[in-house]
This record gives C-alpha cells, structure tokens and sequence, in this order.
C-alpha cells in the first residue's frame, strides 16, 4: 500500500451508532476505528430537529451524544435529513456545536431509498425533484457535506446513468461551489461514479471519504472513494476535512 492510499484509507467521516440506527454503542464504533488505523474520524449520527422521524436522534437527544462524543477524539457530526422540499432537519445554531454536518435524502413523495420497491412511472420527474432537493438544501449554508448522492431507490438503480444526465450533474456540482459543501464519496452505496469526481475537480469542489457505516465491520469501509481519488490523482486540498484541515 502506497503512502498515499494509506493516508486517504485513514479517513472516515460518516459513521452512525446506537444514537440512531447504528448496531453499537459510540465508544465500540470509536475503539474498531482505531484498530483499523483511521486519523480522521467523524460518528455522524442522524438527527432531526422539527420532525418525529423513526431512528433519528431528536432534540432532546442532543446533550448526553455531544457529552459522549467528548468522551473521544473523533470530529462531532450530524447527519440531517434532507426533506422532499429542499429543508433541512437542523437549525443553524445547532450546527454550531459540531465539526461536521451531513446532509442525507432518503425519500421523495413517500417512495424510500432503502429498500421500497415501489414502481417509479415518470423517472425523469423523479430524479429532478431529488436534484431540486438537494439543490435548496445546499442553499440554506447549513451542510458541510452532501451524503449519497446519485443514491436512488432499488427500481432506479441500474438506471441511474440515464435518468442522472450531464445537466443534472452541472447543476448539483455548481451548487455545491457555490455553497461551499462538499460531495461525499459513499463507500456503503458505492455512489457517486468517476465522472461526478472529474467534475467537481474541474470545479474545485472538495470530495468526503464516509462509510456511511452501521456496523463495526463497516467503519473504515471507502474503497470505492479511496479507489477513484487515486486513480483520478485528486490533489490533496480537494479532499474535505473539517476545520480545513488537510492530510
């Protein structure tokens, strides 16, 4: 393993736990990072702040995670929800007390990404209201990081190449430099593809190694990002780490 694949496989900034829908408690999530050899953790436990949504942390949830997040040194993170019309699960103010904040769409007009396998008629429609989505949320300057993009529900999958075109990507990207949010490379979903980091190069947007992790086994699993940003020779100051930090 190369000095530099090394550097990039020690990072890891999305990684859920007991706090919402992970398998084990914060401080084993942490302990199998080290083991691993990972510099740069961030557990990013999903929240919702103005709605009652199953698995995600609520308000009132917030003291006793930040305190168990003092307990380690790994970067204090969120994942919000990204509603069906562009809002965000979060206030601004509460983003105040995290280093890093991710963004996740999970559901457009009632249809899951995970595992519904409702037929989608009008896919094009479709995935323009999953953009327009991701789009606002960007907008409100409340998101570090834009988790799983281009992760579509199980009947669009294979699709994705047709129905996410060129101008659908131009869109998302300059959002996202205008924003100043990063694009996660998803190594659970395996999402984005290489044309979307050839894009944000171009357009000098940061790009975010995350597991998206909800086991042990999976903490530290990015492959598939640590795989494009060398093979695409990504420079160093492209990929995000909270604080500005850099490898």
């Amino acid at each position: 393993m190369t000095s530099e694949v090394q550097s990039l496989r020690s990072v890891d900034l999305h990684i859920h736990t007991q706090f919402s829908d992970g398998k084990h408690s914060l401080e084993e999530a942490y302990r199998a990072a080290q083991i691993k050899g990972l510099k740069y953790v961030a557990v990013t436990d999903h929240y919702s702040e103005f709605a009652s949504l199953p698995k995600r942390m609520s308000k009132s949830d917030l003291g006793g995670y930040l305190e168990s997040l003092g307990r380690v040194p790994a970067f204090k993170g969120l994942e919000v929800e990204i509603m069906e019309d562009g809002s965000v699960s979060m206030s601004t103010k509460t983003g105040n007390d995290f280093d890093v904040i991710v963004g996740g769409l999970h559901a457009v007009h009632g249809i899951r990404f995970s595992r519904d396998l409702t037929p989608i008629l009008d896919a094009k429609g479709f995935v323009d209201d999953v953009r327009v989505a991701l789009i606002k949320a960007m907008e409100s300057r409340c998101l570090d990081v834009l988790a799983h993009v281009t992760w579509l529900p199980p009947s669009l999958r294979s699709r994705v190449r047709d129905v996410v075109d060129a101008e659908w990507i131009a869109s998302v990207i300059e959002a996202a430099s205008d924003f100043g949010v990063a694009i996660e490379l998803n190594g659970r979903w395996r999402v984005p593809n290489d044309d979307w980091v050839k894009r944000c190069v171009h357009h000098g947007v940061q790009l975010s190694l995350g597991s998206d992790a909800h086991t042990l086994q999976e903490i530290g699993n990015t492959g598939h990002g640590v795989r494009l940003l060398t093979d695409l020779q990504v420079p160093k100051d492209l990929i995000y780490l909270p604080h500005n930090m850099t490898l």
